[in-house]
């Protein structure tokens, strides 16, 4: 399980640059809140790491116990970094003052308006494989997937169905079709159902935003510590992909210098994510009832 603090910080990497470091435990902000003193940034060399970049706060210092700010201070524009002393002004004050080694993040997209957006995108991307139990509408094995997963709105994402009584067991046939925009299952029915009519699995590709701190959700991942369970990397890459997509011209300023990966760079590594993580389909199918051979009593599912 990785946290949306985690995707947004590797998702900042592959879009534009990004650092992440903490303020001086020793001198404090002053007067006006609008400048921080940050020991890794202190520097002989004229080397500008963050004016233009946007200033995060997420919270929380380097131990890792929380920071109590006002919510209009998440974030700042760089106004003006002075390397000598590891200064770096805000474009505006901050109504908290910031405290001795809280953590600030420096971003190339706008964390609330541009990189947050282009996360939430990326995960509409990225499906993972998951079984269902499903209540059937009646005996015959009629289901309306929407109405039970309201996420489950393609054809498509429907991969396999099996009955079962505590778990899976045993393939069921099945198809499915539309109706007034729901997916709609048919086919788990016969001997099986007859007597536990209120077992039926169903395995779908699911969007990694319908799951959140492992719990079904219909609203994605809202708060820094939101848990998902989708890979890193994969998110991340549909992540950089959107970002193309969605901001073009930011992501454009990023890659010219060849300092960033170029919209190509990241759709092959997203295609190459999808072709390790995405669910597949199967490649076998089940039998409505059960097949004998002739000779002794095997039972048997044949392949295609």
């Amino acid at each position: 399980m990785i946290t949306l603090e985690q995707l947004e910080q590797e998702t900042a990497r592959r879009v534009g640059p990004y650092l992440s470091t903490w303020a001086d435990r020793q001198v404090p902000s002053t007067a006006g809140f609008e400048f921080v003193i940050f020991p890794t940034l202190r520097s002989q060399i004229d080397l500008d790491q963050v004016t233009n970049l946007w200033m995060l706060r997420r919270g929380v210092d380097l131990n890792g116990n929380p920071v109590v700010l006002d919510i209009s201070d998440r974030q700042r524009l760089v106004a003006s970094y002075d390397p000598e002393q590891g200064r770096v002004t805000a474009d505006r004050p901050w109504m908290t003052i910031p405290v001795p080694g809280e953590i600030f993040e420096f971003h190339h997209l706008d964390p609330d308006n541009e990189l947050n957006v282009a996360v939430d995108a990326g995960l509409r991307r990225c499906f993972l494989e998951d079984t269902l139990q499903v209540q059937p509408t009646d005996v015959y094995g009629g289901i309306d997937l929407t109405a039970q997963v309201p996420w489950v709105t393609s054809r498509n994402q429907v991969i396999n169905a099996r009955y079962g009584w505590q778990y899976p067991w045993t393939d069921a046939p099945f198809d499915t079709y539309l109706q007034s925009g729901h997916v709609m299952l048919t086919g788990p029915y016969g001997a099986y159902a007859q007597f536990v009519p209120a077992s039926v699995w169903v395995s779908v590709s699911r969007p990694a935003w319908s799951r959140v701190n492992g719990l079904d959700s219909t609203t994605g991942p809202v708060l820094d510590t939101d848990g998902l369970d989708v890979d890193l990397d994969y998110a991340a890459s549909a992540a950089h992909v959107e970002a193309w997509h969605l901001f073009p011209s930011r992501l454009q300023a990023a890659a010219a210098g060849g300092m960033q990966a170029t919209q190509q760079m990241a759709a092959a590594e997203f295609t190459r994510q999808v072709a390790f993580w995405g669910p597949s389909r199967p490649r076998r199918i089940g039998f409505q009832s059960l097949v004998r051979l002739p000779g002794p009593s095997t039972w048997v599912n044949s392949p295609w």
